[in-house]
């Protein structure tokens, strides 16, 4: 790149398509991992696993695009972290539905609960960040869902664990955690991803 054009003005869609794109991918991934909870058919999981893999690539293409940019429509650390963390998302939900998997654990209702609530979340997410030039507000309202369903998902963490420790068999206790581990790593990102594009709302109100 000459380095003249560093300096020239980036446009808008060349940072937000690529913020699009990846929370799309994450819709996609919420959307899978809820049916895959309910139906075990394994090429759900397969599939998550790639979807996970293509987000990699629109987080690294978007790293190079504010590598090469001098100017950027918004504050530059807020377009990565906020890529950064809807990428997080995805990694998580990724992560539960390979343990499924490889644990060969069945799936408990309060997965499928917690798995819907992150679908919800995911479908704000997306809205949010769609939003958050053209309509701020929106974007906002969108955002503050997306920090809600993570209440909503500790909430039924806590149970679930509650639930999960009267148990005897320490084996399947271990690897139950552990995918609820992720599911509530996940709800912390929808947090996260919430109160970053909050922020750039009004930092460019």
């Amino acid at each position: 790149m000459w380095l003249a054009d560093l300096f020239l003005p980036a446009r808008d869609d060349r940072f937000l398509s690529s913020l699009d794109r990846l929370s799309g991918i994450l819709v996609q991934v919420a959307a899978l991992f809820r049916q895959y909870v309910h139906e075990g058919t394994q090429s759900l999981s397969d599939e998550i696993d790639r979807l996970e893999n293509e987000g990699d690539g629109i987080l690294r293409q978007l790293t190079a695009a504010l590598r090469d940019t001098f100017v950027t429509p918004l504050d530059r650390q807020d377009i990565y972290n906020l890529g950064e963390a809807i990428d997080d998302m995805i990694d998580y939900l990724n992560n539960a539905a390979r343990e499924i998997t490889i644990f060969k654990v069945t799936p408990t209702p309060h997965m499928c609960e917690i798995a819907e609530i992150l679908e919800n979340a995911t479908g704000s997410i997306a809205a949010g960040v769609k939003a958050i030039r053209s309509e701020p507000q929106e974007a906002w309202t969108r955002a503050g869902e997306a920090q809600h369903a993570e209440n909503l998902v500790e909430h039924r963490y806590r149970i679930a664990l509650a639930e999960l420790f009267e148990g005897t068999n320490m084996s399947e206790i271990f690897k139950l955690r552990e995918v609820y581990r992720h599911l509530s790593n996940s709800a912390d990102r929808a947090d996260v991803i919430g109160r970053l594009i909050g922020k750039i709302v009004v930092k460019t109100s």
